[in-house]
């Protein structure tokens, strides 16, 4: 008798102990125990009777002021808030020390007659972090770009009423966490912030939807922030993919358009610098373009772009000062960028309806203190643009570096200029590790490796271990300066009697030019440059 006794009480004591609320009655009960500053919105009245995906129109309840109040707990001690349903809601405000984690299948669509974001933070701010310590894991964020009442497109950044109309809003804010979230369908940008520090993007899906509008941003960031990690994201957007903007477009955009000071573009205010930002493992899926940096005067420094795959429309990275009016950046300037390091790059452009100027696959037109291009592979050309295209007569290259560069065309008629400098100015250009290999070798191709034109500027050009296969030339000078050429471990084959150094600027001298341990046809050197000296074994 007494060991049952035993026995009973045992089970109890643990049962007691060790039970946990019943979840298929927690949104029904208010009486539940939780840990102290967790909150499950069901259980403050939240309604789940909206649906979330892409092409949803059924809003069901506003839950917006339930859940703005379970989310202002925060004002007084750090809470975490687990969103266990599906909610539409008008906006709310996040404040400092706030978790929030979507359970599976969980999170909110953006109401009709609203022009604010889904989720923004309190306190917005351009020259302090006035927030801090946000986290957002989860969920699935639409944000209902059918909206009647959104002004689509591009839209002020400054008024904290009236923003950016995007999925998420972060103007000010240190210790930032957005991952294992997907968001649909933002108005403007699908994640927008400036002033922000210690972020961290992780496992992130955007995609836009049908029918998308330009300015349909991916994951943007304005100046005045640093400390920052993209990565395992995936991407359909119809502007830039992942924007890092020192200098956002200038405020009184609109007054050029013959519209009212209340248009403004973007703030003065949101402009800054920007640096050490990682972007690493990223999908683009059919976005417009891919990565943009864009710095008029502000400086952008330390920025790593590492294993992009996938393709776009446009440009896959572009690096400029607003190339296409130069001075409507709030900030003007020919760009202040210090080290861009880019890495395994494997994105292919496929041209949508809309044709940009200058289609390349990685486009510089700003000024860039160092550039560092590793392993950059190709392998689609319907487009025939450059693989790497550096313009502008204002643009200037500190130094810059292509170690890795692997090309494969399958396409008969192809014509590309793999490497384009044109008008800009580079004073160290190394090129390494090179493979180019066209497959219908049997067909004359006049393609080039390096093609510089339009007075360019080039002071010392380096080749090493270069091999292609079925293309003209090596280089292509017609109309640019090239001062000192050292070139050397270099095989080129079935190039149908084209040399492999065309320098054919009459008006500019190469002051030096050594080949050695090269390997393809008697031809080596043609065209009306002078070369002062001649050296290596290839002569």
């Amino acid at each position: 008798m007494k060991k049952t006794l035993l026995i009973i009480l045992t089970v109890m004591v643990f049962t007691t102990s060790f039970s946990q609320p019943d979840k298929k009655h927690v949104k029904n009960s208010k009486n539940v125990n939780v840990p102290e500053n967790v909150y499950y919105l069901s259980m403050f009245g939240a309604i789940s009777d909206a649906e979330i995906g892409m092409n949803s129109v059924t809003f069901g309840t506003d839950n917006t002021s339930v859940i703005q109040s379970v989310l202002n707990k925060a004002k007084t001690s750090p809470i975490t808030v687990y969103w266990d349903g599906k909610y539409s809601v008008t906006g709310l405000k996040i404040y400092s020390n706030t978790t929030l984690i979507a359970n599976a299948g969980c999170g909110a669509i953006l109401r009709n007659h609203s022009d604010k974001p889904l989720i923004a933070n309190a306190n917005h701010s351009f020259e302090a972090r006035k927030d801090s310590n946000i986290v957002i894991i989860g969920g699935i964020w639409n944000g209902n770009y059918y909206n009647p009442e959104i002004r689509q497109g591009a839209q002020s950044k400054f008024d904290n009423m009236h923003g950016v109309v995007s999925c998420f809003r972060f103007y000010g804010v240190d210790n930032l966490t957005v991952r294992d979230a997907i968001l649909y369908k933002p108005a403007t940008y699908a994640l927008a912030a400036a002033n922000i520090t210690h972020v961290l993007y992780e496992n992130i899906i955007v995609d836009v939807g049908p029918d998308p509008l330009i300015n349909n941003d991916g994951l943007h960031i304005d100046g005045n922030s640093q400390y920052g990690v993209i990565r395992h994201c995936i991407i359909n957007t119809h502007d830039d993919g992942i924007g890092l903007n020192a200098d956002d477009l200038y405020m009184y955009f609109n007054e050029k358009q013959g519209l009212s000071g209340k248009d403004a573009f973007y703030t003065e205010a949101s402009a800054g610098p920007i640096s050490d930002i990682l972007i690493d493992d990223i999908t683009f899926n059919s976005s417009l373009f891919g990565i943009r940096i864009l710095s008029g005067k502000s400086r952008v420094d330390r920025i790593t772009i590492r294993n992009i795959k996938g393709y776009t429309k446009g440009y896959a990275l572009v690096i400029d000062n607003y190339q296409h009016d130069p001075q409507l950046p709030t900030w003007a300037g020919p760009g202040n960028i210090g080290t861009v390091n880019v890495e395994d790059f494997d994105v292919a452009i496929h041209p949508g309806k809309i044709k940009m100027p200058n289609e390349s696959c990685i486009n510089v037109s700003t000024n860039v203190e160092q550039l560092i291009l590793k392993n950059i592979k190709r392998k689609f050309f319907a487009a025939e643009e450059p693989t790497v295209y550096i313009r502008g007569k204002n643009t200037v290259i500190g130094s810059m570096e292509i170690d890795g560069y692997y090309s494969i065309d399958t396409t008969k008629q192809s014509k590309i200029d793999h490497i384009l400098v044109e008008g800009a100015s580079i004073n160290q250009l190394s090129i390494s590790n090179v493979s180019i290999r066209r497959t219908q070798t049997d067909i004359e191709n006049n393609s080039v490796l390096l093609k510089a034109k339009s007075n360019c500027n080039i002071n010392t050009l380096q080749f090493n271990r270069i091999n292609t296969d079925g293309i003209a030339s090596l280089i292509s000078n017609t109309s640019g300066n090239i001062t000192i050429i050292n070139a050397s471990n270099l095989i080129h084959t079935n190039a149908f009697g084209h040399f492999p150094f065309f320098l054919n600027n009459g008006k500019s001298d190469v002051k030096a030019l050594t080949i050695s341990n090269f390997y393809g046809s008697d031809l080596i050197v043609g065209g009306t440059s002078k070369i002062i000296r001649k050296s290596g074994d290839a002569f």
